[in-house]
């Protein structure tokens, strides 16, 4: 057993918050995430949305497992009959967290072996008897995290440390307990540099932490991981995500392509796809940057593999996902939209 250390300078207070989900599996990343329910479910094959992250089809490609892509419609939903699904595994996305738990729960009847990927829905809480995986760094200050929930089982407990759910078999809560645990502090300095001055100074070592994962082992969420998500105001920063969202999309809509829903708890970004072709998304970011605005394009990866004419191919690069998150009060929403519809209308 390691000798415990006394006095000496004093380290990060450890804070005494409740995580959001303390019933969830924490690990490492989201990817990490998908790659543990695979090995439990001992997947074969699943279907993916075209329109998504490299980072899902590279778990699969880890764990050694076929995949196939399905399209999404303009309204995110899934173009992929039950009948093709066959006894194959989904994996569904929650973009921007359209979805409600009404449309969930048809969703889980249409696709018996599902699991619903919720890194643009953090808020949003599972359903009975759904797998699911959420994301940390989308939505916090934090350098990696994520919560796998199974649907089986009922109720958790906590032994040990660790988090175990009732009515798993117990090779299954094995598994879990058995991984490495992270650590991160090495991987914090983007976040304080930020803090303490401007985005673009630490830019490249916060895209460096995002590769970092591409080829990190499963493990569970680190210590530190844990007391930074202990501190947050989860309450607070839901109301001002939604409020945030609500405000632009009162002021937007008219403009959206979407066909978005007038609030989305605890939401992820607003998705804006100007429905005019008279500036292409494109543009409209790179007068934003100028601004100094920041709008990512999602998923770049996507526009190497869909036709120049594909529907997910125009949604990566139109679809701006304007920032809506805890930072940001109703003042900073009017400055945002005063810049992008002088942009719209010049």
């Amino acid at each position: 057993m390691k000798q415990k250390e006394y006095g000496g300078y004093i380290e990060l207070d450890k804070y005494s918050g409740e995580e959001y989900y303390p019933e969830a599996w924490a690990l490492n990343s989201g990817r990490a995430a998908l790659r543990l329910f695979i090995r439990l479910k001992e997947i074969r094959k699943i279907y993916l949305p075209a329109f998504c992250c490299d980072t899902v089809r590279e778990a699969c490609s880890a764990e050694g497992i076929l995949w196939e892509y399905y399209s999404v419609d303009q309204d995110f939903c899934p173009c992929l009959s039950k009948e093709h699904a066959g006894n194959d595994w989904v994996c569904l996305v929650n973009f921007y967290g359209v979805f409600d738990d009404g449309e969930m729960q048809a969703f889980m009847q249409q696709y018996p072996r599902l699991i619903v990927d919720y890194t643009h829905a953090f808020f949003q809480r599972p359903i009975k008897g759904m797998n699911a995986l959420y994301s940390c760094r989308k939505f916090f200050g934090v350098p990696d995290g994520a919560y796998l929930v199974l649907g089986e089982g009922e109720g958790t407990e906590k032994r040990d440390g660790l988090r175990k759910k009732r009515g798993l078999p117990e090779h299954v809560q094995q598994v879990y307990e058995n991984l490495p645990q992270d650590v991160s502090f090495e991987r914090m300095h983007f976040l304080l540099g930020r803090f303490e001055s401007g985005a673009s100074l630490f830019y490249q070592e916060y895209a460096q932490n995002n590769d970092f994962f591409a080829h990190e082992p499963v493990k569970r969420m680190s210590k530190l991981t844990h007391n930074l998500l202990r501190a947050v105001d989860y309450p607070r920063v839901r109301e001002q995500r939604t409020e945030n969202f609500a405000f632009l999309h009162q002021q937007l809509k008219e403009r959206n392509v979407l066909n978005l829903p007038p609030a989305i708890s605890g939401a992820y970004a607003y998705p804006f796809w100007f429905n005019e072709d008279k500036i292409s998304g494109k543009e409209i970011r790179r007068k934003l940057i100028e601004k100094r605005i920041y709008i990512p394009t999602l998923w770049p990866e996507v526009c190497s593999l869909a036709e120049a004419s594909s529907l997910e191919r125009q949604m990566t690069e139109n679809i701006l996902p304007l920032p809506v998150d805890q930072r940001y009060d109703r003042e900073d929403m009017k400055a945002v939209l005063e810049c992008l519809l002088e942009i719209l209308e010049g």
